[in-house]
């Protein structure tokens, strides 16, 4: 699988300054593609990966070795100064290393990363054949957040968010929609949102958007109550990302792609079928 070759990359150069570019041009995708399956796979930002990787290596040494300089470790581990590396650490083992190193905690182990799901060949979507539909143009209301950048932030949270404020959306017409809104490759914008007839009345404190005409891979899943909600949607968009959509006659058209959420699924038990809408336009044939 392309992120394999990724996270070996990783691996190879945790003391180098590599850039996203570059690790995602070692599993052949675009960054903004990468970072999506990469994520889908770790749970993290592909930069966020790395630095947590070299911090956990970092913490090893000062495990066994009393005499490791600071200064060097930053500088080895690809930190631009003492500070910045400090500031790092410190966020993850909630000590700055000098003090980690003399208090005799051992808790790198804690700290390793495993994959959120084992890589194989093929999971998810990778078995699954969408359907290619067109979609007009459509209209919804709800809150949007940035995700991606390592934070605590909670998606759950934010549609807990959004369903409060839906007696608020007196034309509401349609499902509810979780749209990624592209950002930077490291980051993205989701929006919990209901469909409506029209933004003439988008409550205060809340955003209203129109979704463009477009042609969209749809994949049919169903959510059960057996583990976490993320972890199973998670290995969806790993099998589309990682496995369909690469091998496909489509690639990604680059405008928000969202999971629908009808009166299949129920929101109470958060288990039922769920629809993952992917925009597509088909590939250039080559010369």
């Amino acid at each position: 699988m392309s992120i394999n070759k990724a996270i070996i990359f990783i691996e190879q150069n945790l003391g180098e300054q590599v850039t996203l570019d570059e690790i995602a041009k070692k599993s052949g995708l675009s960054p903004y593609y990468f970072s999506r399956l990469f994520r889908s796979t770790t749970g993290k930002t592909t930069m966020g990966y790395l630095r947590h990787r070299r911090l956990t290596e970092v913490a090893k040494i000062l495990e066994t070795d009393e005499n490791a300089s600071l200064i060097h470790l930053a500088l080895d581990y690809g930190f631009d100064s003492q500070e910045a590396f400090t500031r790092a650490f410190k966020k993850y083992f909630a000590l700055p290393p000098g003090q980690y190193r003399s208090s005799g905690h051992s808790m790198s182990a804690k700290y390793q990363l495993p994959l959120r799901h084992p890589l194989i060949p093929d999971t998810g979507a990778s078995q699954m054949e969408p359907n290619i539909i067109k979609k007009q143009s459509f209209n919804v209301i709800g809150i949007s957040d940035e995700f991606g950048q390592d934070n605590n932030k909670s998606v759950v949270d934010l549609w807990k968010k959004v369903g409060c404020r839906y007696p608020e959306l007196h034309n509401s017409s349609g499902p509810a929609y979780g749209l990624c809104l592209k950002g930077s490759p490291e980051s993205f914008t989701y929006m919990a949102a209901f469909e409506v007839d029209d933004l003439s009345a988008t409550p205060s404190d809340m955003e209203g958007l129109v979704i463009n005409d477009a042609e969209y891979a749809v994949f049919t899943f169903t959510v059960d109550d057996r583990s976490p909600i993320g972890d199973q949607f998670s290995k969806i968009y790993q099998g589309i990302w990682g496995n369909w959509l690469p091998n496909s006659d489509y690639e990604y058209a680059k405008t928000p792609d969202f999971e629908l959420y009808d009166d299949r699924f129920d929101g109470a038990s958060a288990t039922g079928e769920v629809d993952i809408w992917i925009p597509v336009v088909k590939k250039a044939l080559s010369a």
